[in-house]
């Protein structure tokens, strides 16, 4: 599966934004607009559409994400995917949305339903989408139910349950794969804000983790799974091993390690101790050129562990044919000049998983191509705003930039901090 675009509305600041993804887009505003929201939404629109009934319910109600802005009050969430997915070998393409009010406080209406659900699907050798799912109020939902019928057998569905994922317990239904692959859908953020330093080495007495295992982990699993790669997929780990060291010319060689606690150290002794032993220990260990032997990770730099942990997980989100990863703030961290090699290798180790990332920082906007670039725009309400830079317009704004002899992403955040003087030129600019 791949996703071409996504389309969120009626969420924390958020009004509508719709994002057409590339092998790499980017998210880049002022700090305290609604980046971080943006890759919340699209994360939270996925895990709706997987949890449970009463789940959902509680995520209707959730406070933290109501929109509270007057210009948003009462709006619905809106959440809508178009990409391309396999089907019975060929290739299908795929509009899939739908849409919930919020928990509300009124006696009249309390809100917390889905009210819209679509599915639209176009074949090779078909000329426009077909409809699959169309839902048009809470509580029932029409399907299609065979390939040469029309969109109108009528589905009773709850006002906290998904048509697709009613539709996932019809076996027979001709488009059954298609179903089950929207209902598996799966999109990771890797999470790097925070001290990779947890990320590595991992002690853990669960059974689960002595058996080596290539699915995607959890971030405090990463030391787990490159001892996973090196032993389940030796290509992907020289991969890793030698991208790691083009990058990072002070590493000349790492190696996962695995040590059975109980085995190795304690040598049966267990019985004699009031607690149970963890199992394994799961580290990586690294050597720089000028150290006379292998160290632990946690010696290196915070910037090098974080480069490591962003490409394992990107390994493993192509190994797991996930369709898109979300960075925030990949920059922090990583020197300047490194950050544009960074960048190329994710996207070179993603295949065809997508990348989309954010930043506060105009000089990333240097490493990208204005096609890949969404820019936040100023707002007087209040609601976050992403726009694209004009194709016709790239080379103006580009020469005005080079008059001024500052880069792209310097004269974008002027006009940005300069609102009130350049709001004409940013509607000419911008879509």
């Amino acid at each position: 599966m791949t996703i071409d675009r996504i389309k969120i509305a009626g969420i924390m600041n958020l009004g509508e934004i719709e994002l057409s993804l590339g092998d790499l887009s980017a998210l880049i505003a002022l700090n305290n607009y609604g980046k971080s929201n943006v890759l919340s939404a699209i994360g939270f629109g996925v895990e709706f559409i997987g949890v449970s009934s009463k789940q959902k319910t509680s995520l209707m109600r959730l406070r933290s994400l109501i929109p509270i802005n007057t210009a948003l009050e009462g709006k619905p969430f809106v959440y809508e995917l178009e990409g391309s997915i396999d089907w019975s070998g060929k290739n299908c393409r795929f509009i899939y949305g739908y849409s919930f009010d919020w928990a509300k406080t009124t006696k009249e209406d309390s809100g917390a339903r889905i009210i819209e659900e679509h599915l639209r699907l176009k074949t090779e050798d078909e000329l426009k989408f077909k409809s699959y799912i169309n839902r048009a109020e809470p509580n029932v939902s029409c399907f299609l139910a065979s390939p040469t019928g029309r969109c109108s057998k009528q589905l009773p569905v709850d006002e906290n349950v998904l048509a697709l994922n009613k539709l996932g317990n019809f076996d027979d239904l001709f488009y059954i794969t298609i179903i089950n692959e929207l209902n598996r859908l799966d999109i990771r953020s890797i999470n790097t804000l925070d001290n990779p330093d947890q990320y590595f080495n991992m002690i853990t007495p669960d059974e689960d983790m002595n058996e080596l295992s290539l699915d995607f982990p959890h971030a405090a699993k990463v030391g787990f799974y490159i001892n996973s790669l090196k032993e389940l997929n030796p290509e992907k780990y020289d991969l890793l091993k030698n991208t790691v060291m083009d990058l990072l010319p002070n590493i000349e060689s790492l190696e996962p390690i695995r040590v059975e606690l109980k085995k190795d150290i304690h040598k049966g002794k267990e019985k004699d101790l009031p607690f149970r032993l963890p199992e394994t220990f799961y580290d990586v260990q690294v050597k720089e050129t000028y150290n006379n032997q292998f160290t632990s990770i946690n010696r290196i730099s915070t910037g090098c562990k974080k480069i490591l942990y962003v490409l394992t997980l990107t390994i493993a989100a192509e190994i797991n044919k996930i369709p898109l990863i979300l960075l925030e703030e990949l920059e922090n961290s990583v020197h300047p000049r490194l950050l544009q090699n960074l960048l190329s290798t994710v996207v070179a180790l993603a295949g065809d998983t997508k990348v989309l990332v954010t930043s506060h920082s105009p000089y990333l906007i240097k490493y990208l191509e204005p096609g890949q670039i969404k820019l936040g725009m100023p707002s007087e309400n209040g609601v976050a705003d992403f726009r694209s830079l004009k194709s016709n317009k790239v080379s103006k704004i580009l020469r005005l930039a080079s008059s001024e002899e500052i880069s792209l992403g310097e004269y974008l955040f002027e006009m940005m901090l300069n609102m009130d003087e350049e709001k004409e030129l940013l509607n000419e600019y911008f879509i």
